[in-house]
């Protein structure tokens, strides 16, 4: 089994990782899809190396995480070469699910370039439909929500997006 049942990082931090060239679109900086490919990446990395509920586990067990809702705020430009690092907080679980704050951090300002706020379903691979995380996924969480609970989050976090003022 993969990942360790804690005390874990608060929050979790990714490895560094750069900008490619190819993820540089015609503004000159990283195009949008890179920001989401990168942060999935990461969530990977949580998942499989800290949690143990990544790719080893969906094909031992045929349970596997969902991504059924994601949000996107993208706040600076990201410049080929640019390194960085992703942050993972865990908000809230159930006995199904998960929500998590990932934050694209500088290497080089510590400034939050992007953030992406996720809630995750496990999910059973065979019958394709929502299951209970099993006891030792729960005992990890719950490690997880107490080592994560002096985390400060945005004020906004589980929001829908909206306009404040349309245009009428």
């Amino acid at each position: 089994m993969k990942g360790f049942d804690g005390p874990y990082e608060t929050p979790l931090i990714s490895p560094a990782k750069k900008v490619l060239k190819s993820w540089i679109d015609y503004n000159g900086h990283m195009n949008v899809a890179y920001y989401t490919m990168a942060i999935d990446k990461s969530l990977d990395f949580f998942l499989e190396e800290i949690l143990g509920i990544g790719e080893t586990h969906a094909k031992k067990n045929n349970q596997g995480p969902f991504v059924v809702q994601a949000n996107f705020t993208y706040l600076n430009e990201m410049k080929y070469n640019e390194k960085f690092c992703v942050k993972c907080s865990l908000v809230d679980f159930d006995q199904k699910k998960m929500h998590l704050f990932l934050e694209m951090v500088s290497l080089r300002n510590s400034k939050i370039m992007a953030f992406s706020e996720q809630l995750l379903l496990n999910v059973n691979l065979n019958k394709r439909k929502s299951e209970k995380y099993p006891e030792w996924v729960i005992n990890r969480l719950r490690q997880l929500k107490k080592d994560h609970s002096e985390i400060e989050f945005p004020e906004n976090i589980a929001s829908l997006i909206k306009i404040e003022n349309p245009i009428i």
